[in-house]
């Protein structure tokens, strides 16, 4: 029986081998699982075993008494926290059940639980029109935008071009001793679980390909280009954690759905909410007000964004990214990601979903704080069960905070 890493128990027993995504022997069949087994499959991103069911104790995976007490002050937090979520909606039952688990955790540990995001006081009234007529109307309002540095374009030019080898790639890239750095960091983190450190960016591109190390790149560069500002509703270091996080979840979530790239699932989801960020530095009154109406009201944050704007930050990443000249296969997804357009992506269903993910688990701040549900049909599309959300959860731990350190959050 194939069972999902999450619901793997110390006591059964494996029916075939483990392999790690390089092919590598993780534990062989007839390995009676234990602890330490379960901790070497999450760090090597094992996402499923099939487990030999008449070999395993039947008793083996009953449920562990849980304080009552506890689990109703856990389930009391995670209310607070789900308050404007349709929970008749996959995942979001499975999503909520993994919060309280995480709760009384804490609250076994005496940890304090994570702050709930605070509804305002006061009235906020919805505006009579929106601010302005449309993103060229707020782009052409005189505003100045973020310019990357000539090593971004030379990424690009590799990008655009197919006879870039790992060569060229790794000479331009060795050009940024910090992005070097980084670069390295990423592919040798448990984002890759690479079996034996990599130490050339040569080695790096062979290993991730040019297309993957260049997307790295790219998104690494322009989260150097945005640093610096602290806004009222979350901190810099607070968007860069929910971003990363949630690139972390779709990249997680891509590994385990045929035909998408994990790597650039991990870039749209560390790119998704940049609009936002461009509307807040640009205009912060308007951008307050939008963050005070959704919290206030219940609203999800891009409706807000759309009565206050005029536009969302998914339509000012579309025209933004134009601009900038990201690949139009990202600019697409990112702008999809809430579930808005013609022709959704598979790639902007994985990003809603992480999103919500990545809300769920508190991990950085998206501005609201509150969690909704992924759009309308988004979790239908990924083709995936509700336990592959449980393992994901488990999976993307360890990847988060070695990520965060990479980039000193």
């Amino acid at each position: 029986m194939i069972i999902y890493v999450a619901d793997l128990k110390s006591g059964m027993v494996l029916a075939a081998d483990v392999k790690g995504s390089n092919g590598r022997l993780l534990l062989p069949a007839g390995t009676s699982l234990n602890e330490q087994h379960l901790r070497v499959l999450n760090i090597w991103g094992v996402s499923e075993a099939e487990i030999d069911v008449q070999g395993t104790d039947s008793t083996v995976g009953e449920e562990e008494s849980v304080d009552p007490l506890l689990l109703e002050k856990a389930d009391k937090h995670a209310d607070g926290l789900f308050i404007y979520a349709d929970m008749g909606h996959e995942p979001m039952p499975t999503l909520k059940e993994a919060c309280v688990k995480k709760y009384v955790e804490l609250l076994s540990l005496n940890e304090d639980l994570p702050r709930l995001p605070q509804i305002p006081e006061g009235r906020f009234e919805v505006p009579a029109s929106p601010a302005f007529e449309s993103v060229s109307a707020f782009l052409d309002s005189g505003v100045k935008l973020s310019s990357f540095p000539d090593i971004y374009y030379k990424i690009m030019d590799a990008l655009d071009d197919p006879s870039s080898t790992s060569n060229t790639l790794a000479d331009i890239i060795s050009k940024d001793s910090g992005l070097c750095a980084k670069l390295l960091s990423l592919v040798n983190s448990p984002l890759y679980g690479f079996n034996k450190p990599v130490d050339s960016l040569s080695r790096a591109v062979s290993l991730v390909g040019t297309q993957g190390l260049s997307q790295l790149a790219l998104g690494v560069t322009v989260m150097n280009s945005f640093q610096g500002f602290d806004g009222k509703y979350f901190s810099m270091s607070d968007f860069w954690k929910h971003s990363l996080s949630c690139g972390v979840f779709c990249r997680i979530l891509s590994s385990q759905i045929p035909g998408t790239s994990q790597d650039n699932c991990f870039l749209v989801g560390m790119l998704h909410d940049l609009g936002r960020l461009i509307m807040l530095q640009l205009a912060p009154e308007e951008s307050t007000l939008s963050f005070q109406l959704a919290k206030s009201q219940g609203f999800s944050l891009d409706l807000a964004e759309r009565v206050v704007f005029g536009f969302d930050h998914c339509q000012l990443a579309g025209e933004l990214f134009e601009i900038w000249n990201f690949p139009p296969a990202l600019t697409e997804a990112v702008v999809g990601h809430h579930g808005h357009g013609k022709d959704v992506l598979l790639e902007s269903a994985i990003c809603s979903v992480g999103d919500t993910m990545a809300v769920a688990m508190q991990e950085g701040s998206n501005g609201s704080g509150f969690v909704k549900a992924p759009y309308i049909g988004a979790w239908d599309s990924l083709g995936l069960p509700s336990s592959a959300l449980a393992t994901a959860l488990l999976k993307a731990r360890r990847q988060i905070d070695d990520i965060l350190t990479i980039f000193g959050g």
